[in-house]
């Protein structure tokens, strides 16, 4: 048997996720079009119909993956505001968090190919699942405004926050280099870097309370 032709047994969930690996290493490095079944399976060494009978199609594999990067960053932003730090108390390492799986990781691109595209479904089980985000958050807002006697947030104000920094995050990771090119910023990473700890402060400061928010990064 030649080395080409021996295959690594494997559990159906260790095929899925190296499958989806090596999708997302793709999507990566060439956007949503570098995902082809034939190259994935290649990279991984299995056959083209393991991918089919795991994802049944192209399209079942980019909902998969789209799905695990929601899930992975749903997942890390719910610890972090979870944490008994409070909210917002570590806004530069999240919007790290979020700008790594949205830009870096190419998600942001490809959400927005998949709805453009018409492959794009609501999942049922996670529709909505920003909410749980908003409710943490709200009640850390809450809380810390009770604490310092201060006027007690409204949640709309919260939902409104949360939404920006998704909405500012998925659009920087799909057209960012555009806008800053526009302002005169060629492949600028430092430029790009500061615009986010910018936007990583201004929610940090718009999530805190008045006299937090007066203190400025000391208080963090």
């Amino acid at each position: 048997m030649t080395a080409k032709s021996k295959r690594i047994r494997r559990t159906a969930e260790e095929a899925r996720r190296v499958i989806l690996d090596a999708a997302e290493k793709r999507l990566a490095e060439n956007g949503p079009e570098g995902i082809r079944l034939q190259e994935i399976a290649n990279d991984v060494g299995i056959s083209h119909p393991t991918i089919l009978h795991h994802f049944e199609n192209r399209d079942g594999l980019v909902l998969a993956l789209a799905r695990r990067g929601a899930e992975q960053l749903s997942a890390s932003l719910m610890t972090a505001f979870s944490s008994a730090d409070g909210a917002g108390r570590d806004m530069h390492a999240i919007m790290d968090r979020v700008y790594e799986v949205l830009a870096e990781r190419g998600h942001s691109r490809l959400v927005g190919w998949m709805v453009l595209g018409g492959i794009w479904r609501d999942d049922p089980g996670r529709v909505g699942f920003l909410q749980e985000l908003i409710d943490v958050i709200h009640r850390l807002r809450e809380k810390e405004a009770g604490a310092a006697g201060d006027p007690q947030p409204s949640r709309d104000e919260t939902e409104f926050l949360v939404m920006l920094g998704a909405i500012a995050a998925l659009g920087d990771g799909l057209f960012g280099t555009v806008v800053r090119r526009a302002a005169g910023h060629f492949d600028d990473a430092e430029y790009a870097r500061r615009f986010r700890d910018q936007f990583a402060d201004m929610l940090q400061n718009l999530l805190r309370g008045p006299n937090d928010a007066r203190s400025g990064r000391a208080a963090t």
